[in-house]
């Protein structure tokens, strides 16, 4: 008999550093990196994420004329955009790379780069990449980006959905944190995301429509984002993968979830 899957929640950039001999690691940022580079990709971009401002700024002139996006309060320049993953939907310049760099969530990925496999998740798509994670590999690390030293609610709420799914495709979880978080999010409504300091954060820099994008679009993409070589790609399933049909989000934990407005007052939750 082969030994069991297994996976394990943790949080913060610097984790991924402890993980780097696992079978593979999943990125979560829900606000903003993840959710914008997965929304890059699913249009087609190529998709760079980098560590810092500077990173990215000595990257650019390499790459031609690239869409600079700074995730955070970090000071923009006159050509560069904040990391908005409803800005990057209705660009029609999909020919020109997105070079993002963003605060905890792309110090995650490029920490994370000497792993075998390294993904990037957000509430696009949970399913498609907990199937993934089920069909090709044994031991998994969900991380949250985390910001300010907080486990933020929405990150924790995403890792415990694909938790929970790999737990009903046969997986085990490594530790009583990791149960626990499981137990805790995998069925909390997605709407409580509009209650936590990151909301707060997007509401108070005027950016309610991204908000109101992450929770709208929940599940709407089959696509496995994985880190290589640098950028986000997508990755191409194996044969085996494509023959399975993916279940609908009711079947998956949580069920459905609730359409919230962004303009919903926000309260303390991480």
């Amino acid at each position: 008999m082969g030994r069991r899957s297994t996976f394990k929640v943790d949080a913060f950039p610097a984790s991924a550093f402890r993980h780097l001999e696992r079978d593979a690691i999943v990125c979560i940022d829900v606000i903003c990196a993840s959710t914008t580079l997965v929304t890059a990709v699913s249009g087609g971009r190529r998709a760079i994420p980098v560590a810092t401002p500077e990173a990215a700024r000595r990257l650019a002139p390499t790459l031609g004329n690239p869409i600079v996006a700074l995730d955070g309060p970090a000071r923009r320049r006159h050509s560069e955009i904040a990391a908005s993953p409803v800005a990057l939907s209705r660009r029609e310049d999909l020919d020109r790379p997105l070079v993002l760099a963003g605060m905890a969530g792309t110090e995650l990925m490029v920490n994370s780069a000497g792993a075998r496999a390294v993904y990037v998740a957000c509430f696009r798509n949970m399913a498609a990449t907990s199937q993934h994670l089920a069909r090709n590999h044994e031991r998994v690390v969900l991380i949250g980006a985390g910001a300010a030293g907080d486990f933020r609610c929405e990150d924790q709420m995403a890792a415990a959905r694909i938790g929970a799914a790999l737990i009903a495709a046969g997986f085990a979880c490594e530790d009583p944190a990791t149960a626990g978080l499981v137990q805790r999010w995998a069925d909390v409504d997605l709407g409580v995301t509009t209650w936590g300091k990151s909301a707060a954060e997007l509401k108070a820099s005027g950016r309610a429509e991204d908000l109101d994008f992450i929770l709208r679009q929940v599940d709407d993409l089959d696509l496995v984002c994985g880190y290589h070589d640098g950028a986000i790609t997508s990755m191409r399933r194996r044969a085996d993968d494509l023959r399975v049909r993916r279940r609908p989000l009711a079947a998956l934990p949580g069920g459905a979830v609730r359409a919230v407005s962004a303009s919903e007052p926000a309260s303390t939750v991480h």
